[in-house]
């Protein structure tokens, strides 16, 4: 399995790759207009949270969307990223985004990133993981 660093200080925050594209990066830099200041708030919870941890985050920035699965969802306006906790120092490992329609989190995304959890967690065992960083020129 392939991961994109993301955000990098204590702690690091990656996100799941599809082949060569970054659901994640997709969803934090396009988008309706409306929804502009929600995903740059996301992007500043991201970067707090690489300096300061999971255990930092404020409630409002978070919420357990799966309890047995154990997928998390930061929040920001209506605008939903999903994440699992990650190892090695990767404290979320995000798996793609939504905006948030109604009451319940997202059966589709939070299925989806079971799965994906599933396999990082298989990548981890068996020492597979890709760890893709962005190349400065």
């Amino acid at each position: 399995m392939k991961v994109k660093l993301l955000f990098e200080d204590k702690f690091k925050i990656v996100a799941t790759m599809e082949g060569e594209e970054c659901p994640t990066e997709q969803f934090l830099e396009t988008g309706e207009q409306g929804t502009a200041a929600a995903r740059l708030g996301l992007v500043e919870i991201l970067e707090f949270l690489a300096a300061n941890g999971l255990e930092k985050a404020s409630h409002a920035w978070v919420h357990e969307a799966n309890k047995r699965e154990q997928i998390f969802e930061f929040i920001k306006g209506p605008l939903r990223l999903f994440f699992f906790k990650g190892s090695n120092g990767q404290i979320a490992v995000c798996t793609g985004g939504v905006r948030k329609t109604g009451p319940k989190a997202n059966k589709s995304a939070v299925a989806r990133a079971a799965d994906l959890r599933n396999s990082y967690l298989a990548s981890i065992s068996d020492d597979t993981l890709e760890i893709i960083e962005d190349e400065e020129d």
